[in-house]
């Protein structure tokens, strides 16, 4: 009996349920195999792999869920748990494409983003080696501004860049009594001589070898880069508008952690940069010097240390400059942020200044995991370039 055709799929399917029911997993699976030729084959298939998972007998569970991958669009959310069965059953790329298709119709499905970066974080292994930029010849001189009132973080921050950038004309301007961020940053500008500018934070680091020469290349395509940002802002915070807006990655490696902590914003962080920015975190905000002369920093309105990357960046913007952000620097921050009262101050100043942004606050989240090492983390960002490439 167990051998013939069910006459339709409502038969097929309580002779699945049932044999669930009394414990008998291969007998299910083989019913739901048998349903699969009445539609819904993909929801059928992956089913029956579920069943011969946990007949095990896992030969007959990947076969099935690679049916289940043919037709995975219309899985929808069970698409993810099809995804990670199949990268535990050893079919990594079929398992990236499911999520590829499944974050193609839905960016704001979360659980697809994240079981992409699980899947690149436990494949990193099979990452092609880095295929190295080399520097241009006549590249741009770089100025660096750093606002730092404590020594050790300047110090560190002095020793990256001078690895990091060993091969540019570049200069270091240390601001150590800045009364806030845009006056520090302004003053500083005023003392430099480069032929772009870099306003970064004193505790950050960069772990691309070819740091510079990645840089260098975004600056050729865009006036103001950044490494994390948005491409529509809708209020008073650069990623207040939420995904599917919201790009970049950044590593967090914080105070007496050991482990990295890589968090990407979305998918289109896997490749090397995202254009058609609105508005990027002030972490790193790398400019064409005409751009900063052009826009300038809102000293006045913004004489704390909030929201004066989403002013200067946004006015950037409105200004017809070219914004993107560079997904390939590797840049580690030892500091996640925070949202207090001071940035609420602001916040209300940054909506006084621009009334017209009245938007919700949306969903804003940061597909992450841990890592030991830093070649680690450059490995994981390769493979997910390697499936946000991949085709079919």
């Amino acid at each position: 009996m167990s051998g013939e055709r069910s006459p339709d799929p409502r038969a097929a399917l309580q002779e699945a349920a049932a044999a669930l029911a009394r414990g008998d997993p291969r007998a299910a699976a083989l019913a739901y195999e048998r349903a699969e030729a009445f539609g819904q084959a993909a929801a059928c298939a992956f089913n029956a792999g579920q069943a011969w998972r946990a007949a095990g007998d896992p030969a007959r569970a990947l076969d099935a869920w690679r049916r289940a991958a043919r037709g995975a669009p219309a899985l929808k959310s069970k698409a993810v748990v099809l995804a990670r069965r199949l990268g535990e059953a050893g079919d990594v790329e079929t398992a990236a494409r499911v999520l590829r298709e499944r974050i193609a119709l839905d960016a704001r499905d979360f659980d697809a983003h994240q079981a992409l970066v699980d899947l690149a974080a436990a494949d990193r292994g099979a990452a092609r080696p880095p295929a190295l930029v080399p520097l241009p010849a006549g590249a741009p001189s770089l100025s660096f501004v750093v606002c730092s009132i404590d020594a050790a973080k300047y110090a560190a921050v002095a020793a990256t860049i001078a690895r990091c950038f060993a091969g540019v004309a570049h200069e270091l301007i240390r601001i150590d009594d800045a009364r806030s961020l845009c006056e520090g940053y302004a003053r500083g500008f005023a003392r430099t001589a480069g032929d772009a500018v870099v306003f970064c934070h004193d505790d950050i680091d960069l772990l691309a070898p070819d740091a510079a020469a990645r840089l260098v290349a975004h600056l050729a395509r865009f006036d103001v880069v950044g490494v994390a940002g948005t491409t529509h802002v809708t209020g008073p915070a650069v990623f207040w508008s939420g995904h599917p807006h919201v790009h970049g990655w950044v590593t967090h490696r914080l105070p007496g952690e050991g482990d990295y902590q890589p968090s990407f914003s979305s998918f289109a962080g896997a490749h090397a940069a995202v254009g058609g920015i609105e508005a990027i975190d002030g972490v790193l905000m790398a400019c064409r010097r005409d751009a900063v002369a052009r826009v300038g920093f809102d000293a006045a309105t913004f004489d704390g240390f909030h929201l004066y990357d989403l002013d200067f960046s946004y006015r950037a913007h409105r200004a017809g400059l070219a914004l993107g952000v560079a997904c390939d620097l590797g840049v580690v921050h030892a500091s996640k942020g925070r949202f207090d009262d001071a940035w609420a101050r602001y916040a209300d100043r940054f909506r006084a200044k621009f009334p017209l942004l009245t938007g919700e606050r949306g969903a804003s989240h940061y597909y992450a995991t841990r890592l030991a090492t830093a070649a680690d983390v450059l490995a994981l960002q390769r493979r997910l370039g390697e499936f946000a490439a991949a085709r079919g």
